[in-house]
């Protein structure tokens, strides 16, 4: 007769506990569509802005409903024969980038991971150093550099000063000490390389972290302001972000409407990116964090 009474007062606990997570998640679930909701706000009003003429703007800076509609400030900005230019010298630069700073971080990192030469802590230690400096305070040395040598407004210019990442490196050592060696001295076994075993083992196995830093490394190329507005002022050099700037900079008046709009022009294909390579941006953020 006890168990009775044992089992209803754990089922009441059980149904209690479900209540009370109940309420937690609701609560959750309406505090993050609130933040959602204020994050949105920014996006769907310069949205608005691109839509809207601008002497409508100038009358109301504030509405969010593109009244009166109007597709100019797009004409405006397409009607530019640079445009594709533009977004192919992007497309060449971020590729580019991207492809050559994985191959020498992933190299690197390899070397600091497995391969014993000397010096190659303090090496190490000398290169995440390289995290702690802000782009900021090399910017002027690497613009004297490429001014001496000649290569401002040409693509080595705007590929080249991104190519060693300190972060990168660091990432792919700690990934790739994870890495049974095991798996290494069989190969070696077999006859491989050194860089074989880079190839073959290693460049395989680390494809969830290449591919992270790959999608981080591209983003952060395509939006890349400053080098590139002293890099290149070249119109037929210049990437979208920066020409896109300069269409929208012809006059001293400032038009919401055409800034806007080139912002969107600009944004759009990382807004299609990111939908397209969502969980593997979420893994990565995952990964450089160190949540597995």
């Amino acid at each position: 007769m006890e168990a009775v009474p044992s089992i209803e007062r754990l089922s009441m606990r059980q149904a209690q506990s479900q209540r009370q997570q109940t309420r937690r998640s609701f609560f959750i679930i309406a505090a993050m569509t609130l933040f959602a909701f204020v994050w949105l706000v920014p996006i769907v009003w310069t949205l608005s802005l691109s839509f809207r003429p601008e002497h409508s703007i100038t009358a109301n800076l504030t509405l969010l409903l593109p009244l009166p509609f109007t597709a100019e400030n797009y004409d405006f900005v397409f009607s530019s024969s640079r445009i594709p230019r533009w977004f192919v010298n992007s497309l060449i630069v971020a590729s580019l980038r991207t492809f050559l700073q994985l191959m020498i971080c992933s190299l690197a990192a390899y070397s600091f991971a497995r391969v014993k030469f000397p010096f190659r802590q303090y090496i190490f230690y000398f290169v995440l150093i390289g995290l702690m400096v802000p782009g900021q305070a090399t910017f002027i040395p690497v613009y004297l550099l490429f001014s001496n040598l000649k290569l401002l407004n040409s693509f080595p210019a705007l590929i080249l000063p991104g190519l060693a990442s300190p972060f990168a490196v660091f990432l792919l050592v700690q990934f790739f000490k994870g890495i049974p060696i095991e798996l290494e001295e069989a190969a070696r076994l077999d006859g491989a390389s050194r860089i074989g075993v880079y190839f073959r083992i290693f460049l395989p196995l680390s494809t969830p972290v290449l591919t992270a830093l790959a999608i981080f490394t591209f983003l952060g190329t395509w939006n890349e302001y400053l080098w590139p507005l002293v890099a290149a002022t070249d119109p037929d050099i210049m990437t979208i972000t920066i020409g896109l700037n300069n269409l929208t900079a012809t006059t001293y008046q400032a038009n919401y409407g055409q800034t806007m709009a080139a912002a969107w022009t600009a944004g759009l294909p990382i807004v299609i990116f990111f939908f397209i390579f969502q969980k593997r941006i979420i893994s990565g953020i995952q990964i450089s964090s160190g949540i597995k």
